[in-house]
């Protein structure tokens, strides 16, 4: 028997944002806007938002402090300033990291203590505020899930924590958002949806709704991911990305991830590397890891991801290869500052990840390790 969830209420398209206000004022009066630190507000997203709430009837406390990887202090103040406020709705909008802070205040405005007491285990027990989160990025599709991924700042590492009290009310989905991303982002934000696909299928939990909306998410990837990439006007390339991450989202949100995942964070959270580089940066490296024990679901990877009949795993590795080298991304990490030292650490924060739970291979600390000389050796 298997279990599947998704928000309540998913509207994609172009021109989605402006249910927004109807979908607020239907969940409360008085909305905390979650954001980062000016991007939002210099596209002219965040006052389009603003616009569609006044007008809706609700009010609007913005909170717009939130930085790249969103640390539990932050979280933990919005909270705060939520019930201070007097909020009872709170809307994410960007891409990851603000979505994920806005539902960790979203959670930590009905719960005790600290958002970090339950990254680090402690039971979710109860629902928080209503939540909606509009993705502007193509990749990281947490308005889709119910996972908040934060930084620890005393153990310098990003945990993730997720709880079926945590999905969104009310995912936004709009491909018209995505239009002004840079080539890089769109990279780094392709690589990270297409990794969430292929954790997914390969995840030892998967089930056949996650498996065929993993698939298409791939074919979607690698049908539009390189159009986007060349041209960031191109519409049907941003819709063909928006549904890529919108349907990745759905199904690791209900199978779960992966190795890659797992080494990402501590780069991330040490290095500084990019989410979406860093898993784009690992995927092959973990792929080849994993197709000792799944090679015909590596072989099914990468004839999702071309169209064309695969010979085999090998095959299916090298076509994510020459993706990430067709986005002018680094093979591996060989150009990332490391210290000898650091590699043993990265490996075992790495095995900490939830998401490495369900590596259809089973992974020792030493061959984490492995992995990550892999992928500091590739050139």
């Amino acid at each position: 028997m298997h279990e599947f969830r998704l928000p309540g209420v998913i509207h994609f398209g172009w021109g989605a944002v402006e249910k927004v206000g109807a979908e607020a004022a239907r969940l409360g009066r008085r909305a905390m806007l979650v954001m980062g630190r000016g991007a939002m507000k210099r596209s002219g997203t965040a006052g389009r938002v603003q616009k569609l709430l006044v007008h809706a009837g609700v009010e609007c406390v913005v909170y717009d402090g939130v930085e790249s990887d969103p640390s539990g202090a932050t979280i933990d103040r919005g909270a705060q300033l939520a019930r201070r406020e007097g909020c009872n709705l709170v809307i994410g909008l960007g891409g990851g990291s603000p979505m994920d802070a806005a539902r960790g205040i979203a959670a930590m405005a009905a719960l005790e203590g600290s958002i970090i007491d339950y990254i680090r285990g402690k039971a979710v027990d109860r629902r928080g505020l209503p939540l909606i989160n509009i993705a502007t990025t193509a990749g990281t599709a947490s308005e889709i899930t119910s996972v908040a991924v934060v930084l620890d700042e005393e153990r310098e590492m990003k945990m993730g924590a997720r709880s079926p009290f945590w999905f969104a009310r009310v995912a936004i989905t709009d491909p018209e958002l995505t239009m002004t991303m840079s080539p890089q982002l769109t990279a780094a934000t392709g690589l990270d949806a297409l990794t969430h696909a292929v954790e997914s299928y390969l995840s030892t939990g998967a089930t056949p709704p996650s498996e065929a909306l993993a698939l298409r998410s791939i074919a979607l990837a690698g049908r539009h991911l390189r159009a986007a990439y060349a041209d960031g006007s191109d519409r049907s390339a941003r819709e063909g990305m928006a549904m890529s991450s919108l349907l990745a989202g759905m199904a690791f949100a209900n199978s779960g991830l992966g190795l890659v995942h797992g080494l990402a964070h501590p780069l991330g959270a040490r290095l500084g590397v990019p989410h979406g580089l860093a898993c784009g940066r690992l995927l092959p490296h973990v792929m080849r890891y994993n197709a000792v024990v799944a090679p015909e679901r590596v072989a099914a990877v990468g004839t999702a991801l071309t169209q064309e009949a695969q010979a085999g795993a090998d095959e299916a590795i090298g076509a994510v290869e020459a993706l990430v080298r067709d986005l002018e991304v680094p093979p591996g990490i060989g150009d990332v500052v490391i210290a000898d030292d650091q590699m043993d650490v990265l490996a075992k924060e790495g095995l900490m990840a939830g998401a490495v739970r369900t590596n259809p291979r089973p992974v020792t600390q030493e061959e984490a390790l492995a992995v990550l000389e892999a992928a500091r050796a590739a050139r």
